[in-house]
């Protein structure tokens, strides 16, 4: 069985090869998590995109029309600080979740241009001046502009704070508004409308270290110790094929876009002109360890949620160099490990 799971991953480098020639290449996204740098130990699958969906009307209200949404940091802020008092906060959680805080916390960190390691993905360089200002910005857009609640959140309390009507905006995949146009009914606008109408989506902002985002790339393995090797390889070839992928696709209108730049080509997004922020959304895409590989150490820190803590540690009074302080601290022992 030591023999097999050697060779496993060097099995899938021929189907993933194939898939990404065939298909325009891959994603950096997809590929962070399905090669290792010499190999692919898993097939890309597909990345859920997240863009943050906002309410056109109410943005509208405070200077944003024709579909505009704020393409800084601190016109954001700006923003949200005028949508707040209005009494429509923008939501984010800092919990323990799944999707949405790795997926805000990472790229905001990227965007002032902190990170967690250098390029040699062993030097922890967290405690670095940017991170120390992204972290003081965060307390401040904080308390100026979000429901402040967003600490308590899991992944779904954003969806239902969003389609009730009681914040403006929140970082999420295309699940809000797929289920505003699946129930168009159930989900109205104080103004008797339909909420499906009143949603638009854009990707985060740009700080002063450029814009990122973070999206949430699939894969499937192969276990090493399958006794079906070649009818497993025969289902991921089939199953990833144009054809078949296809009708996935379709089906997911958006939500999930595939692994490869091919799927950008798609008369799917001629369909909803909402949904076209997530069509190209992966290009920017990093994943954990940015900007050094996505190693098992990096996915360490994600699920301890330490970046993301460290955000809700200083909006909940920690001075910030103290939270980055501390939070650099346990990154150290991770890489060092």
């Amino acid at each position: 069985m030591g023999a097999a799971l050697r060779r496993e991953p060097h099995q899938l480098s021929d189907i993933a090869e194939e898939l990404g020639n065939a298909q325009g290449g891959f994603y950096e996204t997809s590929r962070a998590v399905a090669n290792d740098g010499k190999k692919w130990i898993a097939v890309p699958w597909s990345v859920v995109g997240l863009q943050i969906a906002y309410r056109r009307s109410w943005f509208a209200e405070v200077g944003y029309t024709d579909g505009k949404f704020p393409e800084t940091w601190e016109a954001y802020r700006e923003a949200g600080k005028k949508l707040k008092a209005k009494g429509h906060p923008i939501g984010q959680t800092l919990g323990h979740t799944f999707g949405d805080a790795p997926a805000f916390a990472y790229p905001f960190l990227w965007s002032f241009g902190g990170k967690e390691v250098e390029a040699d993905g062993k030097t922890v360089v967290l405690d670095s001046k940017e991170t120390v200002e992204a972290v003081k910005f965060m307390v401040a857009f904080w308390k100026d502009a979000h429901d402040e609640g967003g600490l308590a959140w899991d992944d779904s309390n954003n969806n239902r704070a969003f389609l009730s009507g009681t914040i403006s905006a929140t970082l999420n995949g295309a699940s809000i508004y797929i289920e505003a146009l699946r129930k168009p009914d159930s989900y109205q606008t104080e103004k008797g409308t339909a909420m499906k109408d009143d949603i638009l989506h854009a990707p985060l902002p740009k700080g002063p270290g450029g814009q990122f985002s973070y999206h949430v790339p699939f894969s499937n393995m192969l276990m090493g110790y399958s006794k079906n090797q070649e009818a497993a390889k025969k289902f991921l070839r089939w199953v990833n094929s144009r054809e078949v992928f296809d009708k996935w696709f379709v089906s997911q209108k958006g939500f999930s876009v595939g692994p490869t730049t091919e799927w950008e080509k798609h008369k799917l997004w001629t369909a909803d002109e909402v949904m076209l922020p997530f069509k190209a959304a992966a290009r920017t895409g990093r994943f954990a360890g940015y900007e050094g590989p996505s190693t098992r150490k990096a996915a360490e820190v994600v699920t301890k949620y330490i970046l993301t803590d460290m955000l809700a540690k200083a909006v909940q009074g920690m001075p910030a160099d103290q939270a980055v302080k501390a939070a650099h601290a346990e990154l150290v022992k991770i890489y060092a490990s």
